[in-house]
């Protein structure tokens, strides 16, 4: 009777403990455009809301596109209205990764500039 228990409390566990293994952690990867149809703006940093592919946010009136570097931070971000580009924010970084400027770039080409 034990070794029956032993056989179904293995097999019960053992689909839990295969995927878990399978799921890799988020990774950013740099120059590549990520996607989301929401974002939020933290410490004058414009950040996505959930990752979703261009084919879900495309259809969507306003959706948002954020490009990183090879320490994961943010460098480009584009807001599109209809599938044009609202604003661009752009960043800059010095040596010690830390922000040092964000130039933002309206579709009618004026441009501001926010020193940190």
């Amino acid at each position: 009777m034990k070794n029956i228990f032993l056989f179904f409390a293995i097999l019960l566990v053992s689909p839990a403990v295969f995927c878990a293994g399978q799921f890799q952690p988020y990774e950013i990867k740099a120059g590549i455009s990520y996607y989301s149809d929401e974002y939020t703006t933290h410490n004058d940093i414009s950040q996505l809301g959930e990752e979703k592919n261009i084919e879900e946010v495309y259809q969507n009136y306003n959706y948002y596109e954020a490009i990183f570097d090879t320490q994961e931070r943010i460098v480009k971000f584009n807001a599109y209205k209809q599938g044009v580009v609202e604003f661009t924010e752009t960043y800059s970084y010095d040596a010690g990764g830390n922000l040092v400027k964000k130039v933002v770039k309206d579709s009618d080409g004026s441009e501001s500039v926010v020193d940190f």
